[in-house]
């Protein structure tokens, strides 16, 4: 059980970077929905940062998944980073200048062509955030998660900060840009932040550039890429469809609507994004171990288990969740959006285990064959989110999206066993996933009938209990490390 215990403990530590860093950006909800003039703004946000998204994955184009391959591989650890950083350097400084050279046509394709100011912001948080990726994915791999969360904390507690400081005191020069603006200045200043932090890593490449090792590293990259773009295809597509497929008076709206309420996932998805951040370099240093496919099948259970328990705990609590961080009523105004968070819960878990199953193709060098998947999923969410929204509004992109993960894992599973076979306890899996689903069904139906508030509580914790039990009972045996 060693490699559970170094995983989980490294998994805290990110944790405490990505789960309550998120968590504390979590929070932003609460002054952003009651100090925003309208929904619309908060819908802009939504929309700005849902495109922002896909450069963020060009912009790194697959270097720091490659960076942690041709390290496994056995070449110089130093000559690996600074190759592939240097690389990131001059493309992302060359992308920085194009952006403000064509400034007015980049507002035009971001969607707001009145309002330059945006894209200003937006490149500024772009680059430095990009420049960040290399030193961040090289403190992943040294095992350093103190000081990587270290860095991500300054990061959000400065956005955070300007945030609520800026949307309560607006100085008067800003006032004109409008409360959108705000939001992107305080995330800029955030990202040059980590980056001074992170410098002495970011210019640490004083070995000679490996034309040789450079070709390789791309020519295992650029797959990545479309898996990138497909992933954010499928995360965040939707946001940016509301503001083209549906009518100019209720796009903003909307988006909104659909990204306050996604907010309420966030549990969930911290946990992902922690868990990525500790498994990814974690699976590449166990491929060479005799046990290490087991390890893969018994991490898979433990991970669906946390996120099975994350389901059944936030919609037994929904209610309160909603009401404590959403504090305005007018987001209140379509009951819609209260609807979407439990398939956008279950839609994450699927996410969630889709990255643990896509360590297949990694760790066989199989990327073309990931980017098939991942395009295939993105081009069915593009066609589906084409055809549903302008019927069924932001509702349809929560019921694609789960749909999407969920034929991505299917596919992910299947190629998998194939090209690196792993001894998943799929049928726990499922169990555990469905006893979720069914307590929550099974509060549903009998809340109506518990008269106290205290028993309703008491209700809820101890289904928390019984799922926590069965996930413990269930656990697959493993030989002590």
């Amino acid at each position: 059980m060693g490699f559970l215990k170094k995983l989980a403990s490294q998994t805290a530590v990110y944790g405490l970077s990505s789960m309550l860093g998120r968590f504390i950006n979590f929070l932003l909800i609460i002054p952003q929905t009651m100090l925003f003039d309208s929904v619309d703004s908060y819908g802009q946000i939504t929309i700005v940062f849902g495109t922002i998204a896909f450069l963020n994955i060009v912009l790194s184009y697959g270097m720091e998944t490659a960076y942690f391959n041709f390290i496994r591989q056995g070449n110089d650890a130093h000559k690996v980073y600074a190759t592939a950083q240097k690389s990131v350097i001059l493309s992302t400084l060359l992308f920085g200048v194009l952006v403000i050279l064509f400034i007015h046509q980049s507002a035009a394709l971001l969607g707001y062509p009145e309002h330059t100011e945006f894209v200003w912001c937006c490149v500024i948080f772009l680059v430095f955030d990009t420049l960040s990726v290399l030193p961040f994915a090289r403190l992943r791999f040294e095992e350093k998660p103190w000081q990587f969360a270290t860095i991500k904390l300054v990061n959000i507690f400065i956005n955070v900060g300007l945030n609520v400081f800026l949307l309560r005191n607006t100085p008067d020069f800003l006032k004109p840009y409008g409360q959108v603006t705000l939001v992107l200045i305080a995330n800029a200043a955030a990202s040059i932040a980590s980056f001074i932090l992170l410098a002495p890593l970011v210019f640490k490449i004083n070995v000679k550039f490996d034309k040789v090792l450079y070709k390789k590293m791309l020519h295992y990259a650029w797959p990545l890429i479309f898996v990138g773009l497909a992933g954010i295809v499928n995360e965040t597509l939707d946001r940016v469809l509301l503001k083209r497929l549906l009518p100019a008076s209720e796009a903003d709206y909307q988006a909104g609507i659909y990204g306050a309420f996604y907010k309420l996932t966030m549990v969930m998805t911290m946990f992902v994004q922690a868990f990525r951040f500790a498994a990814e370099p974690f699976f590449f240093k166990q491929k060479e171990s005799n046990e290490s496919r087991q390890i893969y099948a018994t991490i898979m259970y433990w991970f669906t288990g946390v996120c099975a328990f994350i389901f059944l705990a936030c919609m037994l609590f929904v209610n309160d969740l909603a009401a404590l961080f959403i504090r305005d009523q007018k987001y209140f105004t379509s009951d819609n959006g209260i609807a979407v968070v439990p398939i956008l819960l279950l839609a994450n878990l699927f996410l969630g285990i889709y990255y643990n199953l896509s360590i297949w193709y990694k760790l066989s060098n199989r990327t073309k064959l990931a980017a098939i998947v991942a395009i295939g999923g993105a081009l069915l969410t593009i066609y589906s989110n084409i055809v549903f929204i302008p019927l069924y509004g932001f509702t349809a992109c929560a019921w694609i999206t789960l749909a999407v993960y969920a034929a991505m894992c299917l596919a992910a599973f299947i190629l998998g066993q194939k090209y690196f076979k792993v001894p998943y306890q799929v049928w726990k899996i499922i169990l555990i996933i469905m006893l979720s689903l069914g307590f929550w069904q099974f509060f549903l139906t009998i809340e109506s009938h518990i008269s106290e508030i205290w028993m309703t509580y008491c209700t809820k914790l101890a289904l928390l209990g019984v799922i926590f039990l069965i996930i413990w009972l269930l656990q697959p045996k493993v030989k002590k490390a």
